[in-house]
């Protein structure tokens, strides 16, 4: 008897882990209320977060974020494609329509993709997952570089950690000898307060800023309609991704 009891206990836990693992996929991000219901947890499960593509190993442009930057297939929700979530294609994605014309601009340029994901999932283990994670693009030595994260975060850790503060480690552990040109963005979604904590670390840190929400309530900036999964069609569609590329590029253009 206490066997069996002891077994439906054990199917009856399982079954309660599993159950909240299904209820919260998708619903476990700051930005889950305003359509993200894409998982920040599908973000942490490759091994590998930093990619090269393009002639040469260094002194290019790095691009820093999450599924606006880079996806990996994922069938359960219908995105089949590996690159910034929503494009219709590789070359439509923010990161490649900025490197073609940071290319027409300055000449022939590498490209480091870092997918954040898991860092914005685990930032209060920063002073351990950058170096185990992120070295090859802290390597990269990129002389231009846009970090666009933090719509990922956990609401809970959010409250009990300050984001900002491991934050600018990322932001210091990337750009190492300082001399990049490098800009941030505020969340794609509306994120209240963290963006006015992103907004007041840029200015203390005189660091050019991009506030990407304006383009994120634009009409026709978010792929909506064009894909069946909500989360997927709350991403920039090409005509979304073509406006976030061409507002980095002008602020990376500004700076001298």
């Amino acid at each position: 008897m206490k066997k069996a009891i002891s077994i439906l206990a054990i199917v009856s836990l399982i079954t309660s882990f599993s159950f909240a693992q299904k209820k919260s996929d998708g619903l476990d991000t700051v930005s889950a209320k305003f359509g993200n219901t894409v998982s920040g947890n599908q973000m942490t499960k490759k091994s590998q977060f930093v990619f090269f593509e393009g002639n040469g190993t260094h002194a290019g442009l790095l691009c820093v974020g999450h599924s606006l930057t880079k996806h990996a297939p994922l069938k359960s929700i219908g995105w089949e494609f590996d690159w910034g979530m929503a494009a219709t294609a590789k070359e439509k994605d923010y990161v490649h329509v900025l490197w073609n014309l940071m290319k027409q601009k300055y000449g022939d340029m590498p490209l480091c993709i870092a997918k954040a994901g898991y860092f914005e999932r685990n930032f209060p283990q920063a002073d351990k997952i950058l170096p185990q994670h992120y070295t090859p693009a802290r390597n990269f030595k990129a002389k231009w570089i846009v970090i666009s994260i933090v719509d990922n975060v956990q609401p809970k850790m959010a409250k009990e950690h300050s984001f900002i503060k491991e934050y600018e480690k990322l932001v210091d552990f990337v750009n190492p000898d300082g001399k990049a040109k490098i800009i941030i963005t505020t969340a794609w979604y509306p994120l209240k307060a963290l963006n006015k904590d992103l907004i007041e670390f840029a200015k203390r840190r005189n660091i050019t800023i991009v506030d990407i929400g304006k383009i994120y309530h634009q009409e026709g900036m978010k792929a909506t309609g064009l894909w069946k999964h909500a989360g997927v069609a709350s991403h920039p569609s090409d005509k979304g991704m073509k406006a976030l590329a061409e507002a980095y590029f002008k602020a990376l253009s500004q700076q001298k």
